[in-house]
């Protein structure tokens, strides 16, 4: 079993986007949707990176990463369905936000794919090659892809 980071492959890289800033729109959407502005979701800091393939645009397409390696895709309405907690998480949700509005979202911190996906075990070091290998060159700092 894999559980050391520097095992990793490093260099590819995404940008930290703020939960905290997802949290709100998400709260808004929920209020809509179930006519209640008391429900209030908590999102983590999401890493957003960008995908070698392309959306119907000729864009690069781009998805969420948590710290598990667990991912969300945009998909072909450019929005990306963001995983949000409620409560104690037996009402854990989804909500669906723009890629333009994530993008806006974004702390600005660079971080390294390998070091953000945290230590715990080969199924969370096979989530960061999966992600390693769908990013784009333009993301690949140093290193080698994993095959």
């Amino acid at each position: 079993m894999n559980t050391r980071m520097e095992d990793r492959t490093k260099g590819f890289y995404g940008t930290l986007v703020s939960g905290e800033k997802l949290a709100v729109i998400a709260n808004k959407i929920y209020a809509l949707m179930y006519q209640d502005n008391d429900i209030k979701c908590r999102i983590d800091d999401l890493l957003l990176i960008e995908l070698a393939e392309k959306d119907p645009w000729g864009e690069p397409k781009i998805a969420l990463v948590c710290s598990e390696g667990v991912g969300w895709q945009q998909d072909e309405y450019r929005t990306i369905s963001v995983p949000t907690n409620i409560g104690n998480g037996y009402a854990n949700g989804r909500v669906h936000i723009s890629v333009g509005v994530i993008k806006s979202l974004s702390t600005g911190k660079s971080v390294d794919i390998a070091e953000y996906v945290r230590i715990f075990g080969d199924r969370l070091d096979n989530n960061v090659a999966i992600w390693q290998n769908a990013m784009t060159e333009k993301t690949k700092k140093g290193g080698k892809v994993n095959a």
